[in-house]
């Protein structure tokens, strides 16, 4: 009886271990786990000096692929003042991308969601006061995103951008990106175009 017991309490413990492995390998549970602790790293950031915060939308359209693919979104960069011309940050948000073209024979336009999570490293340009720029790499989170020859479902991928862009009347950014998110594996391509030109305008806080 008392070995019976041990065996199912033993057995238990084993599938609970299992069912919380299960879940944390599931890519949503894994984007809510991820941007928390990106929320959480703004909240304490945010209490340190010299620092700035900066949310706005952001159009994108893509380039050098056909089909032409559309973006909507808007983002959130933290930056941290390093030392002189040298700022690090983290920058996330959501974007929405829709197709120009139609699928063949149908009248549904491809569409697809991506979640960037990125380090920033910014640095001001001395040409101009408020003219910056900035690398940004990372990885991207993508939804309704598939490879073309099985139709398995790509998670995302690494992820680079460069920027430049203006701050001004103390609380206004305006930048212009460039780059790419890597969906691709090898020599399976995905049924999206991965380059992207941007245009953000955000408020600094």
């Amino acid at each position: 009886m008392f070995r019976c017991v041990c065996h199912a309490s033993a057995l238990l413990h084993r599938v609970s271990i299992s069912s919380i492995m299960l879940s944390l390998s599931k890519p949503f549970i894994v984007k809510k786990i991820i941007l928390f602790h990106l929320f959480l790293l703004l909240i304490i950031s945010a209490q340190a000096q010299k620092t700035k915060i900066s949310v706005g939308p952001e159009l994108l359209t893509s380039f050098n692929h056909d089909p032409t693919f559309l973006g909507i979104g808007g983002s959130a960069q933290l930056d941290i003042w390093i030392k002189e011309r040298l700022w690090l940050g983290v920058n996330s948000g959501y974007l929405h991308f829709k197709s120009n073209k139609s699928l063949l024979g149908g009248n549904t336009r491809p569409n697809y969601g991506a979640i960037p999570v990125l380090g920033v490293i910014k640095y001001p340009l001395p040409i101009l006061a408020g003219l910056y720029g900035q690398d940004m790499f990372g990885y991207t989170f993508a939804h309704n995103v598939a490879f073309e020859d099985n139709r398995q479902k790509a998670s995302g991928g690494f992820t680079y951008y460069f920027a430049l862009g203006y701050e001004f009347a103390d609380h206004f950014d305006i930048s212009a990106k460039v780059g790419r998110s890597r969906f691709n594996k090898k020599n399976r391509p995905v049924n999206v175009n991965e380059h992207n030109l941007g245009l953000r305008v955000a408020y600094l806080f």
